[in-house]
């Protein structure tokens, strides 16, 4: 249950504690009754006896220890009620998603097309700014050209993914070549032993599979059965000397893994892709909310002790009645 209260939004975890509201208004009912019906002090056979006299301040005001009553009584209930003021109210994913990045270093990944860089440089750059954007999402980093090689396995440490994206560079570790299947595959078996509700692989070529024992069907459909999706992205920058992807086969593998083709003619792009993907997959997670509050329970009571003070003292002094 929340409102409003002097501009700030008040949530009361026991709303149930606004029910004895019903008696304290029973109680004014009763109260106003008894006022009506109280006898006077003093009998006269006759008005005309009385001296006209204008009624004072005190009396004309003596109604207001009622409200102070009422207001104070009601500011108690309101403190067993459990208030807070809400400070700030946000969603969160219900749960973290993991995730393996394959990149393509075959040579032609050197092409300098993209944007004045080349296209593995752009790569590296942009999986660098995904993986510092991830939060409680396990990441992994796979690396493929005629063979496939597991690079970071999956962690929450950033930073050390980053680290070993840094150097990477076509030709230096593994053969030369475009074994898409081994590459989809060495991710699968990278990811294979998550528990985690949503896997996925994000693989990158910028070439069609030349090599390699494990044909990428065959490796999107393993995914499938281990209930990872798979989202391939085709690196192919428009002009002269871009790199021939097999697109039809990337949507394939895609589609067979539940996942979808995307194609990345600029670092921006492939950037875009990155960061849809990741919206895409914690939407299917869903999201849980999350509000911050403090503790409202001593300004409730410390006003309803003040108002109840005051009513007792105006009522033994300034309105005190005479008998």
């Amino acid at each position: 249950m929340n409102i409003r209260v002097l501009g700030e939004e008040v949530s009361f975890d026991a709303p149930w504690a606004f029910a004895l509201l019903v008696l304290v208004l029973v109680a004014v009912v009763l109260e106003i009754r008894r006022e009506r019906q109280r006898p006077a002090a003093v009998l006269f056979s006759s008005l005309g006896l009385l001296p006209v006299a204008r009624l004072s301040w005190r009396i004309r005001l003596r109604w207001l220890l009622l409200p102070i009553r009422v207001l104070g009584v009601s500011a108690l209930i309101a403190a067993l009620a459990a208030p807070s003021v809400i400070q700030a109210s946000y969603d969160v994913p219900a749960e973290g998603i993991d995730i393996v990045v394959a990149l393509d270093v075959s040579s032609s990944m050197t092409n300098k097309d993209f944007g004045g860089e080349t296209r593995i440089d752009a790569a590296k750059r942009v999986i660098n700014d995904f993986l510092g954007g991830l939060r409680n999402d396990r990441a992994g980093v796979v690396i493929f050209s005629a063979e496939g090689l597991v690079l970071s396995p999956l962690t929450l440490d950033y930073a050390a993914a980053q680290r070993l994206v840094a150097p990477v560079e076509p030709g230096k570790v593994l053969k030369d070549g475009t074994a898409i299947g081994t590459g989809l595959a060495t991710a699968v078996n990278a990811i294979r032993g998550s528990t985690a509700r949503s896997k996925v692989i994000v693989l990158a070529t910028d070439g069609e599979n030349n090599t390699g024992d494990i044909q990428p069907l065959d490796a999107a459909q393993m995914a499938k059965l281990l209930g990872v999706r798979v989202y391939t992205v085709g690196v192919a920058p428009t002009g002269k000397g871009a790199g021939e992807v097999d697109e039809a086969l990337m949507k394939q593998m895609a589609t067979v893994a539940g996942g979808q083709y995307y194609r990345a003619n600029d670092a921006a792009a492939l950037r875009n892709i990155y960061a849809e993907i990741t919206a895409l997959e914690k939407a299917r997670v869903g999201s849980r909310g999350f509000i911050e509050t403090t503790d409202a329970t001593l300004p409730f009571l410390g006003i309803g002790a003040v108002l109840l003070a005051l009513e007792i003292v105006l009522s033994t002094t300034v309105f005190r009645r005479t008998p």
